[in-house]
């Protein structure tokens, strides 16, 4: 006699972020694999300087917009058969410093908590570094312009406008959507106001995945080996252009017991 074993159904896990993500990506990893119990098929988006809508470009490397990108083909492959999936919304910003409108900004971060909500995600989204770049001087941006953004030129009254007007404009697409908008404290931040400080990095994120009722508030969250930390960071995307040169990376990239990640 044939016993049949029940399949344990996946729960897709999607992160979209920039350079915080990007910094963090082990220690998140690790935190999803400490805190979800079931099976995982993690997708990600992120990198240092992704915008949510343009193409991004950055030492070298060039990655597609969010929106534009081969995640959400992805995730509609997932059935009936797969749990709920979590999302996690955050680093949203660098494109006003690429000199995107505000209403343009929020028309992309629209169309993936869209997507989103159309898979019936839980989904935790976090705000600007308000509290932060509130304190930033004048001369303390041209700096930080010249150092990460150094093709893009706006002005500091400009993008600060911009930032105050996001915000509001996030608070309101939060409650439309019955979101609870993270919004991070200047103690997340230090000399660099947008960039988390590392030892604040387990505290960030276990406020994003406690949003989620399927994560289990009492997992630790840490970083991993230092092996795997190397090995998480040198995983390559499904797309990118590296020196002008395409690149493209079957996913996922990384496949073990009960966990898949895919990274676009």
């Amino acid at each position: 006699m044939t016993v049949k074993v029940d399949k344990q159904p996946t729960r897709p896990v999607i992160l979209i972020g920039a350079s915080n993500l990007a910094r963090a990506f082990p220690l998140v990893v690790n935190g999803l694999r400490a805190g979800l119990r079931e099976p995982l098929d993690v997708l990600a988006a992120f990198g240092h300087g992704r915008s949510y809508g343009l193409w991004s470009r950055m030492l070298g490397r060039t990655l597609p917009g969010i929106v534009r990108c081969g995640l959400w083909t992805a995730l509609r492959k997932h059935g009936s058969d797969s749990l709920p999936p979590l999302a996690a919304v955050t680093d949203i910003g660098n494109d006003l410093v690429y000199g995107v409108t505000v209403p343009h900004l929020l028309a992309w971060v629209e169309a993936c908590l869209n997507r989103l909500a159309e898979q019936r995600a839980e989904i935790a989204l976090m705000a600007l570094p308000l509290e932060s770049v509130e304190r930033l001087n004048p001369w303390k941006f041209e700096l930080l312009r010249r150092t990460f953004f150094p093709a893009h030129r706006i002005a500091w009254p400009v993008l600060f406008d911009r930032v105050n007007r996001c915000q509001e404009e996030m608070r309101q697409l939060a409650r439309v959507y019955g979101i609870r908008l993270i919004e991070p404290p200047a103690t997340w931040y230090g000399f660099d106001p947008i960039h988390m400080l590392r030892r604040r990095q387990p505290e960030v994120w276990r406020e994003l995945f406690s949003q989620w009722p399927a994560w289990d508030r009492s997992a630790s969250i840490a970083y991993p080996p230092l092996a795997e930390s190397i090995r998480l960071r040198a995983i390559r995307p499904a797309e990118r252009y590296l020196f002008g040169h395409r690149q493209i990376t079957s996913q996922p990239v990384l496949k073990r017991n009960r966990f898949k990640l895919s990274m676009y």
